[in-house]
Formats: C-alpha cells, sequence, structure tokens
C-alpha cells in the first residue's frame, strides 16, 4: 500500500484518520509508516515540520494513541478507532483481575497502580516511584510498560524534559504516560 508523502503535521491527522493505524516505522508489510510517508531529512530537526514532534503532538490533541500494543513497536491509533482497539487488546477483566489470577507480574501491577494515581507521569518519576532504578530492574520495567501498552492500559502521552539538579534541561525528553481510559476521557472519546 503506498501513499503520498505528507510534510505537515495536519497532512499527517489525515492519513492516520484514514489508516486507523499508522506505525511509527515500517513494521507492517504493505502497510504506510510514519517513516515512509515522510521525507528522511524532515525527522529530527527541531522544526514543525519534524515527524518525530508530531509523534507526541497526535497524543496530546487526541489525534491519535501513541502505543507500544502491538509487540514493542510505537505506532498510532487513530481516535476513532483506539475504543475498538483497546477492547480488543484488553479483553474484559481488569488488570486487577489478571493479577489476581497470576497472569501478570508484580512489576505490572505496580506501575499500573502508579500510573492510576497520576493524570501524567514521566518515564523517570514511575521508576523512581516504583523503585526500580537500577540497572537489575531495566528489563522488568521495560517488560512491564511494554504489558501494559500491549494490553491497551496504557498510552504514551507526551515528553517531559529531563532537569539536573540547578533546574536546567539536559539530555533527552523522558516519554509520559497515562491510562489509556484517561486519555480517552480528557479527549472526549
Amino acid at each position: 500500500m503506498s501513499h503520498p508523502t505528507v510534510t505537515t503535521y495536519e497532512d499527517a491527522c489525515q492519513v492516520i484518520a484514514q489508516l486507523g493505524i499508522l506505525p511509527l516505522s515500517s513494521f507492517i508489510p504493505n502497510h504506510p509508516s510514519l517513516e515512509s510517508i515522510t521525507q528522511p531529512e524532515a525527522w529530527h530537526t527541531g522544526t514543525e515540520t519534524d515527524p518525530w514532534h508530531w509523534r507526541t503532538r497526535f497524543a496530546t490533541e487526541g489525534v491519535a494513541a501513541y502505543s507500544r500494543c502491538i509487540g514493542a513497536r510505537p505506532l498510532l491509533i487513530s481516535c476513532e478507532i483506539f475504543p475498538l482497539v483497546r477492547c480488543l487488546l484488553a479483553g474484559t477483566e481488569t488488570v486487577e483481575e489478571r493479577y489476581a489470577a497470576g497472569t501478570l507480574a508484580r512489576s505490572v501491577i505496580q506501575l499500573y497502580e502508579i500510573i492510576q494515581q497520576q493524570d501524567i507521569i514521566d518515564v523517570r518519576a514511575l521508576r523512581r516511584q516504583a523503585g526500580m532504578q537500577d540497572k537489575a530492574d531495566k528489563t522488568a520495567f521495560d517488560r512491564a510498560l511494554i504489558d501494559l501498552q500491549n494490553s491497551g492500559e496504557i498510552v504514551m502521552s507526551g515528553t517531559a524534559s529531563n532537569r539536573n539538579n540547578a533546574g536546567t534541561s539536559s539530555g533527552w525528553d523522558g516519554t509520559c504516560y497515562m491510562l489509556a481510559e484517561t486519555w480517552m476521557h480528557q479527549h472526549t472519546i
């Protein structure tokens, strides 16, 4: 499936609405991705035509959910079909019921409960609050985040600047998460 090259955020919004699901990179055979419908030189420019910045704008404006709900690959799901996709992923049991049944790790329910207590939380604060800051905890932490996204429970909702002790921005921005239910409510989906 081919698609014309887009150069603006507004055009990309139309593509998401048309396709329903738009991966960031090309991992679905014969299906467009944000990477494949934009020019390579537009990425990581820091301008308004930078698709890397669009990914969080789609989420913050309610155009599309931004999640890793198919394996560990990030994709955008239009607000029109996200409720259906979420129902398919989450099934009929709650996170608590799945944990009680022994199908979820303790780290998954732990992260879910922390995210549930926040409207939005960045990944660094989430790791701190979960007490999973050691290198030995990284795999369990990352796996729990993927599990929550794979089941449609959380979405990426933007980014937050990394601040040093002096309060100035340093390093890469951190991903922020929120419950999918909260994201949908926030955007009246």
